[in-house]
């Protein structure tokens, strides 16, 4: 199996967005949820369709998310559907996918080429592997099991980067939630809450890669790598 890789955020110029972006909804179709999802994917979609048909290469986005709530808001549910939406419209694949949020004045979208960089180490870094479905329990149990040494990490915000290695039947974003769900030895879990519920809403920059490997199968490798952060 190839090893996993990191990138660096792209640095281009960022796009203001119009409005507040949108979390993913389950809500039934023309439920407000799903309505605010759709515009505000759609409203993303046509801004950087552009600037994607004049890059070559591997391309990665970053969604900066304005807001003074930094405490709840898991930043990928914000970039689920977001991404496979402009995938299906521009047919660009992405290698990485970043998402932050802090108090700055107003969201922003990015995109630019995918630029292979360090390893970025971290507090934690484990190298993890699954075999199991991603809609699955045992996906996450696998996961767990492999982090389990892991304390939570103090404070209040965290940096994670996810480096994925997946097959070529693999649709990689359908692997965040369970991924960050199953890190509850790393982000902790609030008193009394499920197994599955990890304090993700500490995230507050979330960095997301990927390479394809034919041989995988249906094997996952993930390379984990997490630190203490402050919201910007």
């Amino acid at each position: 199996m190839l090893t996993p890789v990191f990138y660096a955020r792209p640095d281009a110029v960022p796009m203001p967005l119009a409005g507040v972006p949108a979390l993913a909804s389950w809500d039934k179709a023309g439920s407000p949820g799903q309505v605010q999802s759709t515009a505000f994917t759609s409203h993303v979609t046509s801004l950087v369709a552009g600037p994607l048909a004049g890059l070559a290469g591997p391309v990665a986005l970053s969604l900066h998310v304005a807001t003074d709530n930094t405490t709840s808001h898991d930043l990928d549910n914000y970039l689920f559907p977001l991404v496979p939406r402009i995938t299906a419209s521009t047919g660009r694949q992405f290698a990485s996918v970043w998402g932050s949020k802090g108090r700055e004045p107003a969201s922003s979208i990015t995109v630019g080429p995918a630029r292979p960089v360090d390893d970025p180490g971290g507090v934690y870094a484990f190298s993890v592997r699954t075999t199991a479905s991603a809609e699955s329990v045992a996906y996450k149990q696998q996961i767990r099991d492999q982090v389990a040494a892991a304390r939570p990490l103090p404070g209040g915000g965290v940096a994670l980067q996810l480096a994925f290695v997946v097959g070529s039947r693999r649709a990689w974003p359908n692997l965040w939630k369970s991924t960050i769900d199953a890190l509850g030895p790393v982000l902790g879990r609030d008193s009394g809450a499920a197994e599955w519920n990890a304090r993700d809403g500490r995230i507050v920059d979330l960095g997301l890669h990927c390479v394809v490997d034919p041989a995988a199968g249906n094997d996952v490798a993930i390379a984990i790598r997490a630190n203490t952060a402050e919201p910007g």
